[in-house]
């Protein structure tokens, strides 16, 4: 039996360990936290029930809902209310509903005439130069496809919504490769999109889920399969290849130190903790580049009130906002209009983000400051009239990696990497998309490229 090491109890650590175990590995998954899951976290307080980090998931691909069902995770899950199919963005310091079809397109405030015409004019929009060279940035791609209009209040705030990065540093190719991939394979953004939308008419409808405890089950049901595999609280002190091949870990616990053989090691931490993991010299070397992965920060700020201070009806998932419009906060989720039980009785939960690539400064404000510069803005654009009742604040110093210009470099140092150490492989939210169910995916190609490149039957 093949015995994989899995470094890092985050949504890709377990997710390779559940495909390793399901594949006839025993495993052993080390997270130096007390609780797995990594950024997804769910936390209660005061009646209040809020994430710390992904708030929701696209139950779309059929992968993800295949591994939800195998986790008994579907009687827990909770649906969007239908009011989260509004969305908002700001214009003009309002809140302006996002076009969701066509019809709503043409009537919609959000866009000047002039610029609908350049959008609907975009399967005739020139192409990137020929001699053009090295990767596009997601804003030269925008401009250039759909004007600038579109890309400052459509794409911009968007971005700023997944990564919280800068759309003139984004590569294209990496950070949404489908806007790539539409004009490389339909010769047009448009043209692909309504096609696309046809296709989902014909298929089973995406929904917009979570969970009755939070985000947090998932991690927890993932954790729930390893069993005693899962080791919290467990830091690794050493990794070593030996010339057999195998690989000679020891780990620190509350409990003592250990130390096992395996024939694999998936390593599925953030890519800016890499350098920290005590890994052989000539491996730290090769990821070295890694280290130039960007990680903004962001931070959280969760607020609650009482429903009648606030003026706005909150029928919608929530509200982004344009870099142009000057505002501190990147957007807000209307927490408990999305799902049940979020906050008590006649009170309401907010769920800011402030900082990422756009203002980084302004997630090191004090706590007090933070709190009244978003209380400012939500004052403006949902007529609140009082200050909140309740607050909590969450700072994550490295928030989202960044699939920049020359994100290129970084895939060819992985993959160099991996096949320099057979039955070593990389996994997380920087390699292969940040989504939650992309992690999960990135997790599980990781434990097969693992089990794969490895020549050894047992290394117990």
């Amino acid at each position: 039996m093949k015995r994989l090491l899995v470094i890092g109890g985050g949504l890709a650590g377990l997710s390779a360990a559940g495909e390793a175990k399901r594949a006839g590995a025993e495993v052993r998954v080390l997270e130096i936290s007390a609780q797995p899951g990594g950024v997804v976290q769910t936390q209660r307080e005061e009646g209040y029930q809020f994430e710390t980090g992904p708030n929701t998931l696209l139950a779309a691909d059929p992968r993800f809902v295949s591994l939800l069902r195998e986790l008994g995770l579907e009687s827990e899950i909770v649906e969007a209310a239908p009011a989260a199919r509004e969305r908002f963005i700001v214009r003009g310091g309002k809140l302006v509903s996002a076009p969701m079809s066509v019809g709503r397109f043409v009537t919609t405030s959000l866009f000047s005439a002039a610029a609908k015409f350049r959008m609907l004019s975009e399967p005739w929009a020139k192409g990137r130069d020929a001699g053009a060279t090295g990767e596009e940035s997601l804003a030269d791609f925008a401009r250039r496809r759909l004007g600038a209009e579109a890309f400052t209040y459509g794409l911009e705030p968007f971005v700023a919504g997944i990564f919280a990065g800068d759309p003139d540093k984004l590569a294209v190719k990496h950070a949404f490769p489908r806007l790539q991939k539409m004009e490389t394979e339909d010769g047009s953004v448009l043209r692909a999109g309504l096609r696309a939308r046809r296709e989902r008419k014909q298929n089973p409808p995406r929904s917009l889920i979570s969970f009755h405890d939070g985000m947090i089950a998932l991690p927890r049901a993932l954790a729930a399969q390893l069993g005693n595999a899962l080791e919290l609280q467990a830091k690794l002190t050493s990794l070593k290849r030996e010339a057999s091949g195998a690989w000679s870990a020891s780990w620190q616990t509350p409990a003592g130190t250990r130390r096992e053989n395996f024939a694999g090691v998936v390593v599925a931490v953030p890519a800016h903790a890499l350098s920290s993991l005590p890994l052989p010299p000539a491996l730290l070397q090769q990821l070295s580049p890694l280290a130039k992965i960007e990680y903004p920060p962001v931070s959280v700020a969760v607020l609650g009130f009482p429903r009648h201070v606030i003026g706005h009806p909150l029928d919608g998932f929530g509200a982004l906002v344009p870099r142009v419009e000057k505002f501190s906060i990147l957007g807000v989720l209307f927490s408990s209009t999305l799902f049940p039980n979020r906050a008590p009785a006649g009170q309401v939960l907010l769920t800011a983000f402030v900082g990422g690539a756009r203002q980084p400064e302004l997630t090191e404000l004090p706590e007090g400051e933070l709190v009244r510069r978003v209380n400012e803005d939500l004052a403006k654009l949902l007529a609140i009239s009082a200050p909140p009742v309740y607050q909590h604040i969450v700072r994550w110093p490295r928030a989202i990696p960044q699939y920049n210009l020359g994100y290129g470099e970084m895939l060819a140092a992985i993959e160099q990497t991996e096949q320099a150490w057979p039955g070593l492989a990389l996994a997380g939210s920087y390699r292969g998309g940040v989504s939650v169910p992309q992690c999960l995916e990135t997790g599980r190609a990781a434990a097969r490229r693992a089990m794969e490149g490895t020549h050894l039957s047992d290394t117990g």
